[in-house]
């Protein structure tokens, strides 16, 4: 899960919401939505939407409060799901070694 500080609160749910938790997506998520972009790897901003709306599980009238700037921190964050992860390290009989 990734918390999101806004810079402007919404109303989701009859509550006034000042941190936005997106929750990872599954393939699951991936197979309803498709891809949150195009194959130059530019978000669309109606799938974005949709992602905040399930990952966020907030209503689309509250993703439509969202601020411009707001609304591109979401979507930094929702790319990077799709991004390679950092690797671990792990410890071998007291030595670390990257993975």
């Amino acid at each position: 899960m990734k918390e999101i500080k806004l810079s402007q609160p919404i109303m989701a749910h009859g509550n006034e919401l000042h941190v936005l938790e997106l929750n990872e997506p599954t393939v699951k998520d991936i197979k309803k939505l498709g891809f949150p972009f195009d194959s130059n790897m530019i978000g669309d901003p109606k799938k974005i939407a949709e992602y905040i709306v399930t990952l966020g599980n907030v209503t689309p009238s509250s993703v439509e409060q969202l601020t411009p700037y707001d609304f591109l921190m979401i979507t930094g964050e929702i790319m990077m799901f799709f991004g390679p992860k950092a690797k671990e390290e792990t410890t071998v009989e007291g030595e670390v070694t990257p993975e």
